[in-house]
């Protein structure tokens, strides 16, 4: 008895690899018979964000598709099928944007000259020569603002120079900025440049002690007028003699006009011209040609639609394991394969009915693609409201895909519902799953506890033995 007892509490049943105790064993043997149980919660919690992870992705098309298809909703969704483009045979000289007001047509322009910041200039002084300015404080006018700078003692031609510079830059309401040069090692001047382009900009002021200083005075520079006095090398003056010379000159199919700005917006109707350089006398001019964008349109209205529309398809496609588990889910599929390829009574007598009219070929697996770019280019040339009605109408693409979202997105949408309930299970199945590791920990401990009692009470017991059979043994001798 006392062999077969102590062989079950030294090598544990032949269980014991010399690193655990057979107490360790016992209980390492009881937790591997409730380990399902954790396992089984465990795979449950991650069935579980695994949906959750899925309705996410799956929301995220849904917004992105809403969003393509609201855009074709709005008062203006029509205008998006009538763009066109303006080329320009020489995109380094004049390049073009152009909207949907604008007309099929060929211009010749000619970009004369570019417009340009008017630049006032200071006459050359001494940079470290005392200011005659120094302990005054002046103001002065340029352009219609007054600035005021005070002037130190000690103030050099350079640091009275600095002074004037920091009172303009630091006026927010400044139409021009102001730089010190140091033209030679020994000489400075001051640079007034105004920060518009054109005539209207051109770089007016009222006499001053400061501007005399500077060598700036109305009666020596003539401003405001065609017949400015231009700077030297040492004296004050204009850049441009000619105040008009800071507009833009175009000559557009013969005819001259100039413009403040090298952004001309209100030359040819719905076309925006941005001017990148002048051209010479013996340049040829610019040809600009307007026709209707249809692949403007094939690109930056109808393929992002589709590409929404196949992304959310595919996405389903992608994941039948969670469309299996979910009718709803599985119904908003078929829907969406099916009014893709339903026919658009909106549309009109003798217009495209259906997506496949245009040129757009629905796949196996329902996404789109436009396979047939003639088609869709010549339906647009001919007349872009059929195509634009196809989309736009009370029972277009865009309105039948509203109506197959409709219930699934929102507060009160499906997935808000199903995601509030799955994150209400997920911290449910983890609260059940701790609660049962607590009471599988607190099982093992009591079975600790009644093991190392059961072996104190065989130690005690086989000593008692041992003592009991050295007696019986001495008496017998």
């Amino acid at each position: 008895m006392s062999d077969i007892l102590g062989t079950a509490f030294s090598v544990g049943n032949g269980l014991s690899s010399g690193s655990e105790s057979n107490t360790d064993l016992l209980i390492s043997a009881f937790r591997r018979t409730k380990q399902p149980q954790i396992d089984a919660l465990n795979k449950r919690k991650t069935d579980l964000e695994n949906r959750q992870t899925f309705l996410n992705g799956f929301r995220t098309r849904l917004e992105d598709l809403q969003s393509k298809f609201t855009s074709f909703n709005d008062v203006s969704a029509n205008t998006k099928f009538f763009a066109s483009k303006t080329t320009s045979s020489d995109n380094s000289v004049l390049s073009t944007s152009t909207d949907t007001t604008a007309v099929a047509g060929t211009y010749s322009l000619k970009v004369n000259r570019l417009a340009t910041n008017d630049v006032l200039v200071s006459s050359r002084k001494n940079k470290n020569a005392a200011s005659t300015l120094a302990g005054t404080t002046q103001n002065f006018e340029i352009l219609g603002i007054t600035y005021s700078a005070e002037f130190g003692v000690d103030d050099t031609n350079e640091t009275a120079f600095t002074k004037i510079a920091a009172a303009i830059n630091g006026d927010a309401t400044s139409k021009i900025r102001a730089s010190v040069v140091k033209d030679t090692s020994s000489t400075v001047r001051l640079s007034f440049t105004s920060k518009t382009t054109g005539t209207e900009e051109n770089i007016t002021f009222t006499d001053s002690e400061v501007l005399n200083d500077l060598g700036i005075t109305v009666a020596g520079l003539n401003p405001n007028t065609d017949a400015r006095q231009v700077l030297s090398a040492t004296n004050a003056g204009y850049q441009k003699a000619n105040k008009s010379d800071l507009d833009a000159s175009l000559t557009l199919d013969g005819i001259e006009v100039t413009r403040s700005t090298n952004t001309i917006a209100d030359l040819i109707t719905g076309v925006t011209l941005t001017l990148q350089k002048g051209q010479s006398l013996t340049d040829n001019p610019i040809t600009l040609t307007t026709n209707k964008d249809a692949e403007g349109v094939a690109k930056n209205v109808i393929q992002p639609l589709l590409d929404s529309f196949n992304d959310t398809l595919r996405y389903l496609n992608n994941n039948t394991s969670q469309l299996r588990a979910d009718p709803a889910l599985q119904g908003f599929r078929s829907r969406l394969r099916g009014v893709i390829s339903e026919s658009v009574s909106s549309a009109g007598n003798n217009n495209p009915k259906y997506l496949t009219e245009l040129g757009i070929t629905i796949a196996a697996d329902g996404t789109l693609s436009i396979s047939d770019r003639k088609k869709l280019d010549d339906l647009l040339a001919d007349n872009p409201q059929k195509v634009a009605d196809l989309f736009t109408g009370n029972d277009g693409v865009a309105s039948k895909l509203e109506r197959v979202l409709n219930g699934f997105l929102g507060d009160t949408g499906l997935i808000n519902s199903r995601t509030t309930d799955l994150r209400s299970q997920i911290v449910s199945v983890g609260t059940r799953t701790k609660d049962v590791q607590q009471r599988i920990d607190a099982q093992a401990e009591s079975l600790r506890k009644e093991y190392e009692n059961l072996q104190r009470n065989f130690l005690k017991a086989q000593s008692q033995f041992s003592a009991l059979s050295a007696f019986t043994t001495s008496n017998t001798l």
